[in-house]
């Protein structure tokens, strides 16, 4: 394109600042669902104070337990857990689509599991109401799929932003785990949207951070110790996603043999009452644990013991809330976790080593907590500017991005997936945009008809056959009965043994010779298409209706032209 058409055309010139006017819109909805989420989960807490002090509190965890997952699967009817493998297939397989009464199910679900003492955190379903806001919003103003995806990340972005004071993260996250892209059209809108949604979160919350890490000085030898507190952090984070994962398979193997079980809510509430169990021994261990996380950044130290029966609890208690898929994130469980992991950490080498003068515990803390987060999510951007924004430790940034990146290395190394992922990964539901996996599940068989099609009748011998050839290019004939249903495939080059023989052309049905394979349907996908083209070894294969009806055929050749232009079109955008 010469420099004289460098100017955008208006249209597209216009999008751009279309959707920056509605990320503003999203960011205001996202950031008022973030802030009632916050203040009714503070309120709440509170009015229950009494009664968890009272001798029936260690019941007021399988409380909430129970009534928040009444409430997503009972009232609102949508299925358990904290939400963002929902918003991950929204995006993968369904263009950012997503029902309206998301927008409130997990918000309330999570207002009482959290408030009554669930160990979760209110990422989770703030993220998975505020994306189903951005993708209403697109919905209503009959926006196209890649708009309605963008909208949700904005909400997705700007809930994050607000409920932590993190406009950074909430962009990160957003781009990082959610859309897993970084183009030009999809950032700005998003950073926009984050950014009016934090400092709306910020007039109403207050200005300051969840937690305040003040100035620790370190050195080289504090940066040295970050190398061994990484590969622990992605240790134990590997241990909370298992763990998580192990009480998801014995709650689902008790509702399997349990008619009473298996009803909504009873294995979280059983879940609950474990919770409860841990908080009457260690009260601390269980609800967000905030003030537990600024007491040891403060350097309000517990014994060394302590600190490990915090940090086993916490895991403890953890697990059952969101393996009983009980509404609530992993962000500030994590949080908490590598607080009190890297306080023991800093605690134990202090001892080890008296002779370095390594930093206080609380250095330790804020670098754990952002690899604690990194781990669990795989997403080392994220549990970085997570910690820093949150803490406004930004002087300890290099400790951190040491500790974030090992963390997530391990976390990879020894998990196929991140905490958020595994579900719709594992079963093959998350396509990232201009992945082959993507690009193939997005085209139907349907669509990808041979323009030409050879077809003989059952019954018909090979010297039939011959006298169809001269009129066609195709190398592959379909076998038809009389109402035009498909019997078979012959494939000419593997017949002219028995085409050159004129005895045994004129003596051989093709019914006799023909490949009895079973045919695609024009509903599914290139993706499921390609599947069987390895199976069968075929080149060419049928495609029919569910009664047998023929409707065509679909070539490898096919499928690898249409392949490449629609990967043009989806990376189109990727290339700006």
């Amino acid at each position: 394109m010469s420099r004289d058409q460098s100017i955008h055309p208006r249209a597209a010139a216009f999008e751009i600042w279309w959707m920056v006017i509605l990320a503003n819109l999203v960011g205001v909805a996202s950031a008022g669902l973030a802030v009632a989420l916050r203040r009714g989960v503070h309120a709440l807490a509170e009015l229950l104070t009494p009664w968890r002090a009272a001798t029936g509190g260690i019941l007021l965890p399988a409380a909430g337990a129970l009534a928040g997952v009444l409430i997503v699967r009972v009232f609102f009817r949508e299925p358990g857990g904290h939400g963002v493998p929902a918003v991950l297939e929204a995006v993968s397989r369904r263009g950012g689509a997503m029902r309206r009464r998301s927008i409130l199910s997990r918000l309330l679900g999570s207002l009482l599991t959290v408030a009554s003492g669930g160990s979760a955190g209110l990422e989770g379903p703030t993220v998975f109401s505020a994306a189903a806001v951005g993708s209403r919003i697109a919905a209503a103003l009959n926006l196209a799929e890649r708009q309605r995806v963008r909208l949700l990340a904005c909400g997705v972005a700007g809930g994050i932003g607000a409920i932590f004071g993190a406009p950074l993260t909430g962009m990160i996250f957003a781009m990082e785990v959610v859309l897993a892209e970084w183009t030009l059209g999809a950032v700005i809108p998003v950073a926009v949207s984050s950014v009016v949604a934090t400092e709306i979160g910020r007039v109403v919350l207050g200005e300051a951070g969840a937690f305040s890490a003040g100035d620790l000085v370190w050195d080289a030898a504090d940066l040295a110790a970050s190398l061994p507190l990484g590969l622990l952090c992605g240790l134990v984070s590997v241990g909370l996603v298992v763990a998580v994962f192990r009480v998801e398979q014995l709650a689902e193997r008790a509702r399997r043999r349990s008619p009473i079980l298996a009803r909504p809510g009873l294995v979280a509430a059983l879940a609950g009452l474990g919770v409860g169990l841990v908080g009457w021994r260690l009260p601390e261990a269980i609800g967000e644990g905030y003030e537990l996380v600024d007491g040891l950044l403060g350097g309000h130290l517990p014994s060394a013991s302590l600190l490990l029966f915090l940090l086993v609890g916490k895991l403890l208690a953890t697990a059952l809330t969101l393996g009983s898929n009980a509404p609530g994130g992993i962000f500030a469980p994590s949080l908490v976790l590598g607080a009190l992991l890297g306080s023991s950490f800093g605690t134990g080498i202090a001892g080890l080593l008296p002779g370095i003068g390594f930093a206080p515990p609380p250095f330790f803390a804020l670098a754990a907590m952002a690899g604690l987060v990194a781990g669990a999510m795989q997403a080392p951007f994220t549990g970085l500017f997570l910690a820093l924004e949150t803490t406004g430790g930004w002087n300890q940034t290099l400790p951190l991005m040491m500790v974030a990146t090992l963390s997530a290395l391990v976390s990879r190394t020894l998990l196929r997936h991140s905490f958020y992922t595994w579900e719709v990964a594992e079963s093959g539901r998350l396509l990232r945009p201009g992945t082959d996996r993507r690009i193939l599940a997005e085209l139907t068989v349907g669509e990808m008809l041979d323009e030409e099609t050879a077809t003989v009748p059952a019954g018909s011998t090979l010297e039939d056959l011959t006298r169809l050839l001269p009129r066609t290019r195709r190398n592959h004939f379909a076998v038809l009965d009389p109402d035009g249903c498909f019997e078979g495939m012959l494939d000419i080059s593997r017949l002219r043994p028995f085409i050159f023989d004129e005895t045994l052309r004129r003596a051989t049905p093709v019914d006799t010779v023909m490949d009895r394979i079973e045919p695609l349907r024009p509903e599914q996908t290139l993706l499921e298409a390609l599947g069987r083209f390895d199976q069968d070894g075929a080149w060419v294969l049928p495609v029919a209706a569910a009664d047998r009806t023929f409707l065509g055929t679909v070539s490898k050749s096919t499928l690898f032209d249409r392949y490449r232009s629609e990967l043009i079109v989806q990376t189109a955008d990727r290339a700006e």
